[in-house]
């Protein structure tokens, strides 16, 4: 899948999408703080490695080993377990390696992951640039590829140093956990709209690459469009794009619901995505007009091809 775009290319900045460490010791207890430090870059994975090596050693707990070998300080590990605490997302362990559809990462010198970043110069350019946090990725249609542009243009930012935040708004269909290998049933954007957690920071996924931020679906539910239209969702909305550079939401097919006109109204600005052979153009009018009605600014539209 390539997207066409036209500006100029900048350079790509490698990326490793491995967080998880694997190893027998300083299983258990240890294994939250562990892949918490990790996934907030206080520790590298040749360090963690370290560590857990020197606790087998010492018979010591993660975190003073960790201390020990002078690795983290004081203040780290006071915000690491302070994070622990307070975000549901990071307390759940069960991760996979990133999809191969990440091409940013995994295929670093293609076309595609070029054309990925042309769009994110365009992005930073005239989105960020300017003040605007927030984008909404929609399709007119299934099968665009909207779920692999909004993913790899998150990324793409976070590469290049914006700290980035993607939310899967997609509550019927969700990809974005099966692209950053996150556990589908963690607590997620649902269990915020749901009252089953107090604000979105506590279902924040924290750099599971650096610089990149993912909020899940999280569990389904029986009523996404209404849970969409809440005042709780305005006030989420609000909070992430104080707390990050550039927020992507990845939205539900605009042939199958209202919900990406809903978040694109919320968030205020959009790019709508499209598919070569696959997208009428009269299906991408349409979904244009439609966010334009409801107050949402159209930044542009991606031509995928497969």
């Amino acid at each position: 899948m390539a997207a066409r775009t036209m500006t100029d290319t900048s350079n790509v900045i490698d990326q490793s999408g491995q967080v998880a460490v694997t190893g027998a010791a300083g299983q258990g207890f240890d294994s939250p703080i562990r892949d918490v430090l990790l996934r907030l870059g206080y520790l590298t994975e040749d360090q963690t490695q370290r560590v857990v090596a020197y606790q087998a050693e010492k018979s010591l707990d993660f975190d003073q080993a960790a201390r020990e070998l002078g690795f983290i300080s004081d203040d780290d590990l006071d915000r690491a377990r302070d994070l622990l605490i307070n975000s549901l997302a990071l307390q759940s362990t069960n991760r996979r390696p990133v999809s191969d559809e990440l091409v940013v990462i995994n295929e670093p010198v293609s076309p595609r992951a070029e054309a990925i970043r042309m769009l994110r110069t365009q992005i930073i350019a005239q989105h960020i640039k300017v003040g605007r946090r927030g984008i909404v990725v929609a399709s007119p249609v299934e099968g665009v590829g909207c779920t692999f542009m909004a993913a790899n243009l998150a990324a793409g930012l976070s590469q290049v140093g914006v700290k980035t935040l993607i939310v899967d708004c997609n509550l019927r269909s969700p990809r974005v956990d099966q692209v950053f290998g996150l556990d589908p049933n963690a607590p997620g954007l649902s269990s915020y709209l749901s009252l089953q957690v107090a604000r979105p920071e506590r279902v924040v996924h924290a750099n599971v690459l650096p610089n990149l931020s993912v909020i899940t679906a999280g569990p389904p539910v029986l009523m996404p469009q209404e849970l969409l239209s809440s005042n709780r969702f305005r006030d989420g909305v609000n909070t992430l794009l104080r707390e990050f550079d550039m927020v992507l939401f990845d939205t539900a097919p605009a042939n199958s619901s209202a919900d990406a006109l809903t978040v694109g109204g919320v968030v205020g600005y959009a790019m709508v995505v499209a598919r070569r052979d696959h997208s009428y153009f009269k299906d991408v009018t349409t979904l244009v007009n439609q966010l334009q009605s409801t107050r949402c600014t159209v930044i542009g539209s991606v031509l995928n091809e497969f």
